[in-house]
């Protein structure tokens, strides 16, 4: 007990002392230093010799030119941070991300598309390396695949067009058909082609209606289906939303929140609540300051940073992914469970987003204005409690314990 005293009390006194030899009255002079601010292309804007004994006069350029699609949002260093720069620094421009992938003439393939894209062919691949071990062929699961989710993406855009039907009505029949189908302007311009507005509540109504059809035309066991199809969605969906970071949308309100039309905090402090407070990382944020009335006036009220909810949303969905993976181990679990743990996992998490989201889908009801997602959501919650007591009472024989353990 005495050794174990005197090890505390001398490592006590080199903590006081490393501390207090850490203490001084002022910051030592550095010696003489150079500030520069570039552009993006690092070519020198404006730069400061400073002696490193007296203040150094900083003074930020004016806001540089935007560049294609991408526009400035701040400068490397904020200004408050100016006086505690103490050797040669540069200071770069900071600006969003380009939502184009890659572009071809008129042909443009953007992010958003290749996000979705990703987590299907990830969700396929899952999918493939799990059939053989519930018994399922690999060619049925191919051949549903790609008739499923075609149709699956235009029930998700319907559902969207529903709840959003003035977006896209106007002009005549053949323009409006040629807007819900993806053409923003209305006319037939593969130049302006983008499925920019999807609901994945309709994308996952109408794969199980297809899979229940699909499953019963090739007499296949339809539980072992759905828990495939629950594994694919939650990590497609953890992918996809990396899109809506792109086109900077699906995001919540400005962080800190505003009173009588004025922000609550300064863009400093927005930015540091959210690197520094949540956490997130840096080109995260960076990408979270929006510019006023970017998708809308009534979404982006302020130019200022917005909570990431697309980014909680995908964080939410993997954890998700990595608990019905490990639940896929429990030999006790039944077939067509996993859809259940999906429906309910995924329903909660949506209905915390949608707290926070700025762009909901709503409709009316009984004089009430209710959130799509909501209700969509709070319909999955029940039905996948209903579900797997449905599952325990009808299917007690059919349990992983029949089958190979492990996804991988």
């Amino acid at each position: 007990m005495k050794k174990m005293l005197k090890i505390l009390f001398i490592g006590l006194a080199l903590f006081i002392t490393l501390n207090l030899s850490g203490c001084n009255d002022g910051v030592e002079p550095s010696g003489p230093y150079t500030v520069t601010f570039v552009d993006i292309e690092g070519n020198v804007i404006d730069e400061f010799n400073c002696d490193g004994v007296s203040s150094c006069n900083i003074i930020t350029p004016d806001k540089p030119a935007n560049v294609g699609e991408r526009y400035f949002t701040r400068w490397s260093v904020w200004e408050s941070d100016y006086s505690e720069i103490k050797e040669d620094t540069i200071i770069k421009p900071i600006y969003t991300y380009d939502n184009h992938l890659v572009s071809v003439g008129t042909f443009t393939v953007y992010f958003y598309a290749f996000f979705i894209m990703t987590g299907m062919f990830v969700a396929l691949g899952l999918g493939l390396r799990e059939s053989k071990r519930v018994g399922l062929k690999k060619d049925d699961l191919i051949d549903g695949f790609l008739w499923i989710v075609p149709v699956a993406i235009l029930g998700a855009r319907l559902w969207y067009v529903v709840f959003e039907l003035d977006q896209f009505i106007g002009g005549g029949f053949f323009p409006s058909l040629l807007r819900i189908l993806g053409f923003s302007n209305g006319v037939l311009d593969f130049g302006d082609f983008g499925l920019s507005g999807l609901a994945i509540h309709g994308a996952f109504v109408v794969a199980l209606i297809c899979t229940l059809i699909f499953t019963k035309k090739r007499k296949i066991d339809i539980f072992k289906v759905i828990d495939i199809i629950a594994i694919g969605f939650i990590i497609a969906q953890a992918f996809g939303r990396w899109g809506n970071f792109f086109n900077q949308e699906a995001h919540g309100g400005i962080v800190g929140g505003a009173t009588d039309g004025v922000m609550n905090l300064s863009l400093e402090q927005q930015y540091d609540y959210l690197r520094n407070t949540l956490h997130i990382p840096e080109f995260i944020v960076n990408n979270m300051y929006i510019k006023q009335g970017l998708n809308g006036f009534g979404r982006e009220p302020f130019t200022g940073y917005y909570h990431p909810t697309f980014f909680y949303e995908s964080m939410i969905n993997l954890i998700g992914f990595g608990v019905m993976l490990v639940l896929r181990r429990w030999k006790n679990l039944h077939y067509g469970e996993l859809l259940s743990v999906y429906l309910i996992w995924y329903g909660g998490n949506r209905i915390f987003i949608e707290t926070m989201r700025t762009d909901p889908l709503v409709f009316d009801f009984l004089g009430m204005q209710i959130k799509s997602a909501i209700a969509t959501s709070v319909v999955m919650i029940l039905g996948g409690i209903a579900l797997s007591v449905f599952i325990r009472l009808t299917r007690k024989d059919k349990t992983y314990a029949t089958s190979e353990n492990t996804w991988f």
